[in-house]
């Protein structure tokens, strides 16, 4: 089993205009308060920051699939933090994942998603710059897992709740 914290963004976070982030909720996104949370994975992490570098909006390729030994990466988009009086935000995340068995996969992960700073400008989508990889490896189960994410406005004191499904298949010439 392989998970990791990898860093979304070599460079400092993009952030992008709200523009009816409240209004129309998709499967991706979550909310506490006024912190706001879009929750999305991809198995292309170049692709997904050449996107996010491009003009708004940005084509977002996210998907919930990935196959066994396939890299699938975590990115965690926020907006609406709390910020302290010198306009800085903080935002933690724990992460549990259950097996297709509904067993534990690992230990829980808690990580500084945004370490307290500048952050995106209310009214603005902003990237955590920290997040996490998961592989399902050979000999590990197939299937459909669930993370579940919680991000913790620390200044605020929100929490802003939301599992993805990520469904693993046979990596293509290795079916059963």
């Amino acid at each position: 089993m392989l998970r990791r914290a990898f860093t979304a963004a070599a460079v400092a976070f993009a952030i992008l205009p709200v523009s009816g982030f409240a209004e129309s909720a998709t499967p991706y996104e979550a909310a506490a308060g006024e912190l706001r949370l879009i929750h999305v994975w991809t198995t292309d992490p170049e692709a997904m920051m050449k996107a996010w570098s491009q003009p708004t909006p940005p084509n977002l390729r996210a998907t919930t699939k990935a196959r066994r030994n396939e890299p699938i990466h975590q990115f965690i988009l926020y907006a609406n933090c709390s910020r302290d009086d010198l306009g800085r935000c903080h935002l933690t995340a724990h992460v549990t994942i259950t097996a297709p068995d509904g067993t534990a996969y690992g230990e829980p992960m808690a990580f500084e998603a945004l370490p307290l700073g500048p952050s995106a400008l209310p009214g603005t989508i902003g990237l955590a710059p920290q997040s996490i990889g998961l592989t399902i490896e050979d000999g590990e189960q197939l299937g459909t897992y669930t993370v579940e994410l919680a991000l913790t406005d620390e200044i605020g004191g929100v929490t802003a709740t939301h599992p993805v499904q990520i469904e693993v298949s046979e990596a293509e010439g290795l079916a059963e």
